[in-house]
């Protein structure tokens, strides 16, 4: 048994100290994101920078861990650890072309999801009993602090949705969704009513679709008859539907929306809400905010020379070069226009891999719902979120995983 990458032959006792590592993992990383969790729940009831420099200090020592243990075994499968590889050159050039222009601690966040991923994958083992109750405890510190405490960071009229220490209620539903994928191989499909009562709590629409959608998609694969069978009634209904005017309120929204991109983003930035509804008809306005932004870096993006095109305008810039001073609020428009078109092509691939590998509905649906909302929210940004759904995705797709007993 080969688990050290160090050459020559092992001992029994280096291959009985490098199981244990192995072993130690997903404990390690677990118990690290609640002492994370313990001191983002600190810093938001007092207030203090102290706590949240150490919580960014755990971030870099759990990274850390990560990487150790990609760079001393041989497991993780060597196709990941290439897109590893490629992703740190890439990032590296995207820093070095936007030199002065780019954010450190993003680009290290984005590279940790690979990287926990593959540490993921050399930890065999059943999930750990200490796993759990680590997962309980990550469930249950923002409800917690939902009873007991108030933000004293995310204050003011840009943040108008705030939950427990979450800046919005799509990164607390993003956070109880990678809870619920982490805990999948014991619960099943009931992780999958979980995240329903997730979206319900949280009151996102986004959530809600992005399960329906996914759920929809792995009840279609693979194909049998019975699925021909339902598509064809699914477009005799939605036929009957149009024909019944069921469709007019969305035929309306989505010619708002084709409104709304044939007008200069900087237009749409002067303009009240008042007008928008006005020139609209509806109130619902994230989502033109959201195709007006996009509109925007994409204008900017395409306008860039060939060095700009393969390794975008640098990290965390978005927000500094568009009218609107928002991040994209779509993960992957974000990887391609910040890190470029080369980063763009590597985190697709390594993404969508992911997801035909995963063996389980329940896990896969929940992963299926993580790249779903991968196209309307910055989910790159949340750090235990992203931990929690790589570094199982990891384990879950492992060639010796075995599930809970």
């Amino acid at each position: 048994m080969n688990d050290l990458a160090l050459g020559g032959e092992e001992t029994p006792h280096r291959v009985s100290a490098s199981m244990a590592v192995h072993g130690r993992f997903f404990v390690v990383t677990c118990f690290g994101l609640v002492f994370l969790n313990c001191l983002t729940f600190l810093y938001h009831f007092t207030g203090s920078s102290v706590f949240n420099v150490l919580s960014n200090s755990i971030s870099l020592l759990l990274i850390s861990w990560s990487a150790y243990h990609v760079l001393v075994t041989r497991e993780g499968g060597a196709f990941y650890k290439i897109l590893l590889m490629l992703a740190c050159i890439f990032t590296g050039t995207s820093y070095l072309v936007n030199f002065g222009a780019f954010e450190l601690s993003d680009g290290l966040k984005l590279l940790s999801i690979y990287s926990f991923y593959v540490a993921g994958r050399t930890t065999p083992e059943r999930l750990h009993r200490s796993e759990k109750r680590c997962i309980y405890a990550l469930a249950a510190l923002p409800l917690l602090f939902k009873v007991v405490g108030q933000t004293k960071v995310y204050t003011g009229i840009e943040y108008p949705d705030v939950f427990s220490y979450f800046p919005n209620t799509n990164t607390a539903a993003l956070y109880f969704s990678a809870l619920f994928f982490a805990v999948s191989p014991w619960f099943g499909n009931k992780v999958l009513i979980a995240q329903f009562v997730n979206a319900a709590i949280m009151n996102r629409v986004g959530p809600a679709l992005a399960t329906i959608v996914a759920i929809g998609l792995w009840s279609f694969f693979p194909l049998r008859p019975q699925v021909f069978v339902a598509l064809f009634l699914l477009a005799i209904a939605s036929l009957a539907a149009y024909a019944l005017g069921a469709l007019d309120r969305l035929i309306t929204g989505l010619n708002a929306i084709a409104l709304i991109w044939s007008l200069d983003p900087s237009t749409i930035a002067r303009m009240s809400t008042k007008q928008l509804i006005d020139l609209t008809g509806t109130t619902d306005m994230s989502a033109f905010f959201r195709i007006t932004h996009w509109t925007n870096i994409w204008q900017i993006y395409s306008s860039l020379g060939l060095g700009g095109i393969l390794f975008g305008y640098g990290a965390s810039q978005t927000g500094v070069l568009t009218v609107l001073p928002l991040p994209p609020h779509n993960d992957y428009l974000r990887v391609l226009a910040e890190y470029g078109l080369l980063n763009c092509v590597i985190f697709v691939v390594f993404v969508f891999s992911i997801m035909f590998s995963l063996k389980e509905r329940a896990a896969k649906t929940m992963y299926t719902v993580l790249l779903i909302y991968f196209l309307s929210e910055n989910l790159i940004d949340n750090f235990t979120s992203m931990t929690l759904f790589f570094s199982y995705a990891g384990r879950f797709t492992s060639p010796k995983w075995s599930p809970a007993e």
